[in-house]
């Protein structure tokens, strides 16, 4: 690659990374599932990988001091919009779980004895708890829901005006037998057999 080819190369590069890449990203976290969007994505990540591999093998070769630069630096803009996408897609996660959709009692254990909660939602591993109090994240939680007990880990929680809290929770590998009571109490109340934990 002559230095020419270099720059043309490394201004698409850049091109990509400041004007493509963020309307992509949007594009698929808005259509999660959409087999359209994420081959888009897909392919648009794989050009950046492959255009970034030819880039750093010719940059000792032929590339100026302020090319170097250019490219470190969007190297890092790539990798930067990547990682913030991940902290998008949490934090869909995280507003889909804080839509409540059942009242229903359960006991959690933080490891100082049982106290009364409620079961607000659950999506996946990933339940959303009615909480005496703000709990640390990463903190281990006990729930026991209707005689079925799961342990998990806090993942956030957040005060209320009433003084409880609202408090996601990362369940750990639950039992059968508590999925399926989760399950059955959300699809009684959506008027249908849908499973809600996996």
């Amino acid at each position: 690659m002559t230095r020419e080819e270099f720059e043309r190369t490394l201004v698409d590069f850049e091109t990509k990374i400041k004007k493509r890449l963020p309307s992509v990203i949007g594009a698929y976290l808005a259509n999660k599932g959409n087999r359209e969007f994420e081959a888009s994505f897909t392919h648009l990540v794989d050009t950046l990988d492959r255009q970034r591999k030819t880039l750093l093998r010719d940059l000792p070769k032929v590339a100026r001091l302020d090319q170097r630069t250019r490219y470190f630096n969007a190297v890092s803009a790539l990798d930067a919009q990547l990682r913030s996408m991940a902290n998008k897609d949490a934090l869909k996660e995280k507003l889909r779980l804080r839509q409540r959709r059942v009242h229903e009692p359960v006991i959690y254990d933080l490891g100082e004895g049982p106290r009364a909660g409620l079961l607000l939602n659950a999506e996946g591993t990933g339940v959303v708890l009615e909480t005496e109090e703000k709990i640390p994240p990463e903190c281990e939680v006990s729930i026991e829901l209707a005689g079925r007990k799961a342990r998990g880990k806090a993942m956030w929680s957040i005060p209320e005006e009433s003084g409880r809290a609202e408090t996601g929770v990362r369940l750990a590998s639950p039992p059968d037998e508590f999925v399926a009571e989760i399950n059955r109490i959300i699809s009684s109340l959506e008027g249908g057999p849908k499973g809600c934990v996996d």
